[in-house]
């Protein structure tokens, strides 16, 4: 699930820096096992909601609970991003990065070997808290153990190895998935995180934290504690919401009112605290603040898709082998884009690079909603690669966007502030996705069993030959989506036509 986060981004500033010229071998080996270990997070994701249908299905859960799978790990892993700092001060970096693996390995084999939906969620909430610090202390080790110099070679690798998961995840999905199940596939991480840590661990021992110093474990203890209650109680309202009955549930209403009290209550704690999890202030920066607001929006459309592609595919009768196979089409041309990317952010601005991006988001949402209820295969496959190009420019450039406002210092909180929006809009979309499909699916069922018409499989006293509800939902998300996408494009194309007049005008004030 995860993007890559912005160039330059690193979880603190280390102790010392290693001896660098003398270590280079060893460092060029222990930075690409922390990368293999976030790619593995990555494929893992990938590979979860290209399947979301079949696991469903096996367990015999509704949409709503299918999309707790995506949502419950987007969630964890908000939660421990927001908390990766103050850990990364606090282990030396070997048994950081051993327990971060074992504990995203474990989750994966519990997922395998899940009895039950809820022993999935369990597994999969495990895995997020994993991947939530796995992904930022990649990016942490390059900027420790590579000089400055490095370090373009080094994101570069980074951005092709998780985007070449996305390739690597619908083969798998059309091998082990198809030939033994899917939950074959989480024994793939396993092998792939036992060969990241043997890259990584001789050349970590030599990597200097914050670890041994009093000052490094010193953390707002009230602001942490805030986050977790107040991120918990929000994926529990989005998750149990429709369920309840939204506001007429005493348990939801309590839910919200404890997000919202625990929301307040860490920002309050973080602007006063000497030892902040992150520095809140640099929202004051307009131009950092627009890119993390972008970068809500963003998640929003990406875990979105994490949960509303495998349900479209699924209602139009593809099998998790057919839903691998167009999923492949898209994740050859992300990759394609990866390796382009470094030249199109240098040529050309990122405004206009994150709005064609929004606008190509917003392609792949409209073709399945001009479509129908019958697309030709040719559409689908087209809307999954303007699916794939549209998110590869708007979360890069956008990364770029954010970091190009931040002096050096300001590159810790700055990234954690930027990954947490992303991941925040994530999980808040891949609840309300589902929430919402549920609502407009009972809606149309309703209608159809008023009507006559068929209905919608699970509601009493209506009927379903064909499935007509869930499509006339799916129609329903799809136009929300594009609305929603094309505000992001507009919005970004609004801001480079400000900033270019800004420009302008203080041209003409130094030149006058």
């Amino acid at each position: 699930m995860t993007e890559p986060a912005p160039a330059g981004a690193a979880l603190g500033e280390p102790a010392a820096a290693a001896d660098r010229a003398g270590l280079s071998p060893l460092a060029w080996r222990a930075v690409l096992g922390c990368i293999i270990a976030a790619a593995m997070t990555v494929l893992d994701l990938a590979m979860t909601s290209t399947v979301l249908g079949s696991i469903q299905e096996s367990m015999g859960e509704p949409l709503a609970k299918g999309a707790l799978v995506i949502s419950a790990y987007a969630t964890a892993e908000l939660i421990t991003l927001s908390l990766s700092a103050f850990l990364t001060r606090v282990f030396p970096a070997r048994t950081y990065l051993v327990l971060l693996v074992c504990l995203f390995v474990g989750g994966a084999l519990l997922s395998a070997c899940a009895w039950s939906f809820e022993s999935l969620l369990v597994a999969r909430v495990v895995q997020g808290a994993a991947s939530g610090a796995i992904m930022p202390f990649a990016y942490y080790a390059i900027v420790v153990l590579l000089p400055g110099d490095k370090h373009p070679k080094a994101i570069s690798t980074f951005s092709i190895l998780v985007t070449g998961s996305y390739v690597l995840a619908p083969v798998l999905c059309i091998t082990l998935g198809e030939w033994i199940g899917w939950r074959a596939l989480y024994c793939v991480a396993a092998p792939v995180g036992a060969l990241g840590l043997w890259l990584a661990l001789p050349g970590l021992r030599h990597m200097r934290t914050d670890a041994s110093s009093p000052l490094g474990r010193k953390v707002n203890a009230v602001g942490a504690g805030a986050a977790v209650v107040g991120l918990g109680c929000t994926q529990y309202a989005l998750d149990s919401g429709q369920e309840r009955g939204w506001f007429s549930s005493a348990v939801v209403t309590l839910a919200v009112g404890a997000a919202i009290a625990a929301a307040v209550l860490f920002v309050v704690t973080e602007l006063r605290s000497r030892h902040p999890l992150v520095d809140l202030r640099l929202l004051r920066l307009r131009p950092f603040l627009t890119s993390c607001v972008f970068n809500v929006v963003g998640g929003v459309a990406v875990y979105s898709s994490y949960v509303l592609i495998p349900v479209y595919l699924t209602t139009l009768g593809f099998s998790a082998a057919d839903i691998a196979t167009v999923s492949l089409y898209g994740g050859t041309v992300q990759l394609a884009i990866a390796l382009g990317l470094p030249l199109f952010l240098r040529r050309i601005d990122t405004y206009l690079v994150s709005c064609t991006g929004a606008l190509m988001f917003a392609t792949a949402a409209l073709l399945p909603f001009l479509a129908g209820s019958s697309p030709p295969y040719v559409v689908i496959v087209i809307a999954l690669m303007c699916r794939s190009v549209g998110s590869g420019l708007l979360l890069a450039a956008l990364g770029l966007m954010a970091t190009r406002t931040l002096s050096a210092h300001q590159a810790a909180s700055g990234s954690l502030l930027f990954n947490m929006a992303r991941s925040l809009g994530g999980s808040v979309g891949a609840a309300g996705c589902a929430a919402f499909l549920t609502i407009r699916e009972a809606y149309h069922a309703h209608a159809a069993g008023v009507s006559g018409a068929p209905g919608v499989p699970g509601v009493p006293g209506v009927s379903d030959t064909d499935g007509a509800g869930r499509s006339l939902a799916l129609h329903d998300v799809f136009a929300v989506a594009f609305a929603i996408l094309l505000l992001l494009a507009l919005s970004l194309a609004a801001g480079y036509a400000l900033r270019r007049i800004r420009e302008r005008r203080a041209a003409l004030t130094t030149d006058g």
